[in-house]
């Protein structure tokens, strides 16, 4: 087995060089770092895993009962290892320091931090992109992960040097300590599109865009007349209008072989077709449809017709490139085959041809029945459902950062959704949730944890305070942008989190997955309705069991403390499993700004 065979190479470098780790990933309480034998940590932490060996229950939509952590590997365990400053270092091998050791996250850090993780409560891991990165027309020293050079190598980046163990076998190692721990491990993949410099384009130029000259391409420009009729098309309306002449005129019909008198389109954001993000100069979109192009209009051109809200006239069964779906309905069992993962993320997928999605998803599942498919999609809805989804993102993590978002969160309660969703108050793409506010982050941990069709979902960061986001692709103003100036995006450029500082929200993650311990009834998410108090800033949930009866109250204030008062048929002595404080609901009772109180019934 790869993890035993990694812990016998570390055995071997226990007197191994000297290497700075924050006190967080030694189980201490305390803020900073400590000095340690790098490898002897590693060894340390490997062999407990070994000796935990819990087995994961085989369900079938193991989804619903996931706690999910959104982990980015090169960003999660990065820190300056030798406390120079840096890093890595400057130079052709950015990511070591003068040691040797790697200051980027990989893998055998990340199995290192399984146990921390578990401690938090989190049994599922996800993924951002592993795959090998593009070099042309990278963004930042280190490239974004979305622009995937050869979908089926992973990042060298993401093995640690010190061992001699390929980063096929870490990541191998990677999958095999979560199923110890009892954790599954779900991978995020992306169909749409390749880095600009992709394998793929030597050998399959038929399968990518490619351009007469560059000097003026850039996206197509609309009348507002055409964009209105044209923004009609998700809603059943509207017109497939082609982008003008002159833009489809740029395109060339994809030479056999290398052609240098052509290049590769790079892309930029399909939709809306009057979208302000800046173009993707690292990606270039695939070409899931031949046309024939001596046509009047031969859709040889990348547009939202073309790669989002594909035109009926071009996505007929006939018009397939049937060769590339084959080879991207392969790429998931390439994982589930070599490495063992549990699930996957499409990136995008509902920009995705449904017949596509058929041949990944069934592909998969002939392989694995109980294997779990996610979807980008901000939306929940049956059709979702139906092309055989388990879970999607959902619009919580938008919602609850609105003027009264967090309440609306609390009555959705009653709207059933045709699937599970991300319970998630920030993700890799959105504005970091509340980083100055405890009482915020863990209201919405515990809000998630009740809800019963969420999905409990954490950023890495989530629960360090971090404030910096990975990405500014969601949900960011002007003001917000401003104010990020030139930071330097995990993203794109090497980074770390903001691990030496004393976290006030860890305690209360920890405490509260023992109550989930001592209580699990509380977080079965069955028969729970909602409660509101006299005061409408002030509303939660009642659960009734056969064990006893639990009130969840949240004050939707963030700015100023509440006083509130329940009906008379909730008196008595209620015990707050979050805060130790006891309450008499009957009477007026005050509660802090944005705090929760999970009160069990004396």
């Amino acid at each position: 087995m790869a993890l035993n065979k990694i812990y016998n190479q570390l055995l071997q470098l226990r007197e191994s060089a000297d290497a700075y780790i924050p006190n967080i990933w030694l189980n201490k309480r305390s803020q900073g770092k400590s000095k340690v034998k790098y490898a002897d940590f590693l060894c340390n932490q490997i062999h407990s895993i070994i000796e935990a060996d819990i087995k994961i229950k085989k369900i079938g939509n193991w989804s619903e009962s996931a706690i999910i952590y959104n982990l980015f590997v090169r960003y999660f365990t990065a820190f300056d290892h030798d406390q120079d400053g840096l890093l890595g270092k400057h130079g052709d091998e950015n990511t070591l320091n003068a040691q040797g050791l790697r200051e980027t996250g990989t893998f055998l850090k990340t199995i290192a931090l399984l146990p921390y993780l578990k401690r938090l409560g989190i049994n599922t891991i996800h993924l951002l992109p592993i795959t090998q990165i593009g070099v042309e027309g990278r963004k930042g020293d280190l490239g974004s992960p979305y622009a995937i050079k050869n979908p089926l190598k992973i990042d060298p980046l993401l093995a640690d040097p010190i061992i001699a163990s390929s980063v096929e076998e870490q990541f191998t190692a990677l999958i095999e300590a979560a199923h110890r721990l009892g954790m599954r491990v779900v991978q995020e993949f992306i169909f749409r599109t390749t880095s600009i410099d992709s394998g793929w384009i030597r050998d399959h130029p038929e399968w990518f865009y490619w351009l007469k000259h560059s000097y003026n391409y850039g996206p197509p420009k609309f009348t507002a007349q055409d964009l209105q009729i044209i923004k009609l098309i998700p809603k059943g309306k509207g017109k497939y209008l082609p982008p003008p002449e002159s833009y489809r005129n740029q395109f060339a019909e994809p030479p056999l072989k290398k052609n240098h008198d052509l290049s590769i389109a790079s892309a930029f954001a399909d939709w809306p077709p009057d979208d302000l993000q800046p173009p993707w100069t690292d990606v270039t979109y695939l070409r899931l449809y031949d046309y024939p192009y001596n046509a009047s209009n031969n859709f040889n051109y990348i547009g939202y017709n073309t790669v989002r809200f594909y035109d009926p006239e071009l996505a007929r069964p006939e018009n397939r490139n049937t060769a590339i779906w084959d080879a991207i309905s392969e790429i998931i069992p390439h994982y589930q085959q070599k490495f063992g993962i549990d699930g996957a993320m499409i990136d995008m997928g509902h920009a995705l041809p449904n017949d596509l999605k058929k041949m990944i998803i069934s592909k998969a599942r002939s392989y694995d029945r109980d294997f779990a498919f996610w979807d980008e999609n901000f939306e929940n809805t049956m059709q979702t459902k139906k092309e055989g989804y388990n879970a999607v993102i959902g619009g919580s993590w938008y919602n609850i950062t609105k003027k009264n978002g967090f309440r609306k969160e609390i009555i959705s309660l009653v709207n059933k959704k045709p699937l599970p969703y991300f319970g998630a108050a920030e993700t890799h793409n959105s504005p970091r949730f509340g980083y100055r506010s405890k009482n915020k982050k863990v209201a919405s941990w515990v809000l998630f944890n009740l809800l019963p069709q969420a999905i409990p979902f954490m950023h890495n960061g989530f629960e360090l305070h971090e404030h910096i986001p990975v990405n500014t692709g969601l949900n960011f103003s002007k003001k917000d942008m401003e104010q990020l100036g030139d930071a330097r995006l995990p993203l794109f450029w090497k980074n770390a989190l903001n691990w030496e500082t004393k976290s006030t929200i860890i305690p209360d993650l920890i405490k509260m997955e023992a109550n989930k311990k001592s209580y699990p009834w509380i977080f079965d998410k069955k028969n729970i309705s909602i409660l509101m108090s006299n005061n409408p800033r002030v509303c939660g949930f009642l659960k009734k069991h056969k064990y006893g009866h639990v009130i969840a109250l949240f004050n939707t204030n963030f700015s100023k403390k509440e006083t509130f008062s329940l009906h008379e048929s909730h008196a008595g002595i209620w015990k707050d499993l979050v805060g130790n404080s006891h309450y008499h609901f009957d009477q007026e009772c005050e509660i802090a700004a944005g705090r929760v109180v999970l009160a069990l019934r004396q």
